[in-house]
């Protein structure tokens, strides 16, 4: 097996990666965090220029929506040297991605198909997170979900989850109906560069459904920072059931006033005198200018992307300045397309 140089410009971090695995993989495990969300080439939130090299994806995915010169890290693989810009990337590693058992400390249901989930990993594990990103349980088959963390790192190792029981859904329903406290499960993480960025810019926080999670992390572990930048938090759900920690971020609010909430409801609910309609509609009724501000939406990955694009097209948001990490429930399958020993080149 071919072992080449995976270097990211411009802090020159250097990491070795082969045509077995991805380059965003070969990044994770050395304890790089390049730009990245789903990890399934859906998002393009991994999309990164090629300066120089050779890659090539595994036959039968086709990306769609990348510009030229640019790949989806999250599946392209080395077939030279590699270098790519990815100015997010530190001279030095950092975490690390660890698997490690975690222990379920507790369970409840947040409403009618949401359930909470309080687990303990190792503090031996070395695991720790940044708040925003997420774990991935791995299944008995090896199959994965992915769940962002809802709390703020703790020393302890402790770890919250909103689990939302989706039809059909394997690990969800499991969690709602059969989950108990001291049931082991296996995690592998911390995975996502969904963070909070270091700037003085106003806030808009966008979320649909247990997207509110990763907001949630951040809220709690940068609250006063955030409030004193000033942030508006709008939440959508079909229902009000649907936003099942009203309470939790009205106390935040009255905390801190700096902070402001509106949810959005675009189904109908009997008594509903708020707000209505699509969440990321809300945000321009409020705000038609966003260039002052950074927006963070987090979600289903159609309100993210009609959000990303609304915003920085016709509301005057800087590209650089909108985070995202969409929530992507099923991989899109792809007919193969030949033996993946031998998948399509792409060069700069």
């Amino acid at each position: 097996m071919s072992t080449f140089t995976l270097t990211f410009a411009p802090a020159g971090a250097q990491v070795a990666c082969s045509a077995e695995g991805s380059l965003l993989d070969a990044a994770l495990a050395a304890g790089y965090f390049p730009q990245h969300s789903c990890r399934r080439g859906e998002c393009n939130a991994c999309e990164a220029k090629v300066l120089c090299g050779e890659v090539a994806y595994p036959a039968g995915f086709v990306p769609e929506g990348v510009s030229a010169h640019r790949v989806l890290t999250c599946q392209a693989r080395a077939l030279s040297d590699v270098t790519l810009e990815a100015p997010e990337v530190a001279a030095t590693p950092g975490q690390r991605v660890v698997q490690s058992g975690a222990r379920v400390l507790e369970i409840s249901h947040l409403s009618s198909d949401v359930a909470w989930l309080r687990l303990q990993v190792p503090p031996a594990s070395g695991f720790s997170f940044h708040p925003g990103q997420y774990v991935d349980v791995v299944l008995r088959d090896g199959s994965r979900r992915s769940y962002s963390m809802a709390n703020a790192p703790a020393a302890d190792g402790i770890i919250e989850l909103h689990v939302r029981a989706l039809p059909g859904g394997r690990f969800s329903n499991h969690v709602y109906q059969k989950v108990k406290p001291r049931d082991m499960l296996r995690i592998e993480g911390p995975f996502g560069a969904f963070r909070l960025q270091d700037t003085a810019a106003p806030l808009i926080l966008l979320a649909s459904g247990t997207g509110y999670a990763p907001i949630a992390s951040m809220l709690k572990a940068h609250l006063a920072t955030i409030a004193a930048r000033g942030a508006v938090l709008y939440w959508g759900g079909n229902r009000l059931a649907d936003l099942y920690a009203i309470e939790e971020i009205e106390a935040m609010q009255a905390q801190h006033p700096g902070l402001r909430f509106v949810p959005v409801l675009s189904g109908s609910d009997a008594g509903w005198t708020g707000r209505t309609g699509f969440v990321h509609e809300a945000v321009v009724q409020d705000f038609p200018g966003l260039s002052a501000h950074e927006v963070y939406a987090c979600g289903n990955p159609l309100m993210v992307d009609a959000a990303r694009q609304v915003f920085t097209r016709k509301h005057g948001l800087d590209e650089d300045n909108f985070f995202s990490d969409a929530f992507v429930t099923s991989l899109t399958l792809r007919p193969e397309a030949g033996p993946p020993a031998q998948p399509r080149a792409l060069a700069n």
